[in-house]
């Protein structure tokens, strides 16, 4: 099944070391240290935007707020509030950067997207048509699944197949479907996950625990499955089965469930290995180069690790510190979302840690093996 969703800390210039693995998956990594770090708000949201390489916006979705801070932590803006007015937000599901330093506002509820300065001026709104997903924005552009034709080319008691689909960002127009994906890409469950966009007009996808599913073009009749030289199998921690029960309840609403009912699902989630990536719209992202990066769910305590592909081939890991959940790149800045390690009320809380990737010169003295 395609499944389409502090103070300002002042620390030196990157520093990139090699290190060692466990014994298992990739054999060495580049450590980097965040050049700033800049408050974030509690929410269950893994969106992060950078409108610039000095600011980034995510969404606190307990206020249904837009949160946009800079690198020496200044607030640059916070705007949104629950309603179905101008500029207010019902279902704020995606944070992406728009055209011209702009932020694009999903709302999947209300069906509108909508462009912001970071200061939380609105520029414009567009709806977008029933039924369809956006999860990234690329150019003037919205790549998503189109529900409706999803389940129009579904066969009684068939896997769920999901469609892509494009729609214009400034008119609303669907520019491109697609369905039948799972049938040219042969990957080890079956099914295809979340895609993106490439640069050079293809797409990626992940898929089961460990793979890659790469398109040349939108319309292409073959597909290249890489299994992830990085993987291996590795359990849940408490941090990971923490987050599991906290996404359980979301779903619920919010609704209280029965201990037999959560211990039950908290047993088979800590009986399986964890997948290769981050199973949220910013497991995957590319830099100004054309790399792809690859959020992936080793450790994600003390440390978590992205991977860094050239085209279908794995070149290098990034180490960051604590437990990613969303990042983005631009120009030389990678901005990680991150949790901190949980304070003595229990709490874990979320900054914005600021890299330089400027000099990260991956992959030069040749790719690793597939």
């Amino acid at each position: 099944m395609l499944r389409i969703l502090s103070t300002s800390v002042a620390v030196p210039t990157m520093a990139i070391a090699i290190g060692c693995s466990d014994g298992a998956g990739s054999s060495s990594f580049h450590s980097l240290d965040p050049v700033a770090s800049s408050d974030a708000p509690l929410s269950w949201s893994a969106d992060i935007a950078l409108v610039s390489e000095d600011v980034a916006c995510v969404i606190n979705s307990f206020e249904v707020q837009i949160h946009c801070r800079d690198r020496n932590n200044l607030v640059v803006g916070v705007f949104g509030r629950e309603g179905d007015g101008p500029g207010e937000f019902r279902g704020l599901s995606v944070v992406e950067r728009g055209p011209n330093g702009t932020l694009a506002a999903v709302d999947s509820e209300l069906g509108r997207v909508t462009l912001f300065d970071p200061f939380g001026k609105r520029l414009s709104e567009t709806p977008i048509p029933g039924g369809f997903v956006p999860h990234k924005l690329a150019g003037n552009r919205l790549f998503g699944v189109d529900l409706s034709a999803t389940y129009a080319s579904r066969s009684p008691g068939g896997p769920i197949d999901f469609a892509l689909a494009e729609v214009a960002l400034t008119s609303g127009e669907v520019l491109w479907t697609r369905t039948g994906l799972s049938e040219i890409a042969e990957t080890e469950c079956g099914n295809i996950g979340m895609g993106w966009p490439r640069p050079d007009g293809g797409y990626v996808f992940w898929a089961c625990a460990r793979e890659l599913v790469f398109l040349d073009h939108e319309d292409a009749v073959s597909a290249t499955v890489v299994i992830s030289p990085t993987y291996f199998e590795e359990m849940p921690n408490d941090r990971d089965a923490r987050a599991y029960l906290y996404s359980v309840r979301h779903l619920a609403g919010g609704v209280s469930l029965p201990k037999s009912t959560t211990d039950a699902y908290l047993s088979d989630f800590r009986s399986k290995p964890k997948p290769w990536h981050l199973a949220s719209s910013t497991a995957l992202g590319f830099d100004s180069q054309g790399r792809l990066w690859v959020g992936t769910t080793r450790d994600r305590d003390t440390f978590s690790y992205l991977d860094i592909w050239a085209g279908s081939v794995y070149v290098e890991t990034v180490r960051i510190r604590d437990r990613l959940i969303g990042y983005d790149l631009l120009g030389t800045t990678l901005a990680a979302l991150v949790e901190r390690a949980p304070g003595s009320d229990g709490i874990a809380r979320r900054a914005i840690d600021w890299y330089s990737i400027d000099g990260l010169d991956v992959g030069s003295q040749g790719a690793r093996g597939q």
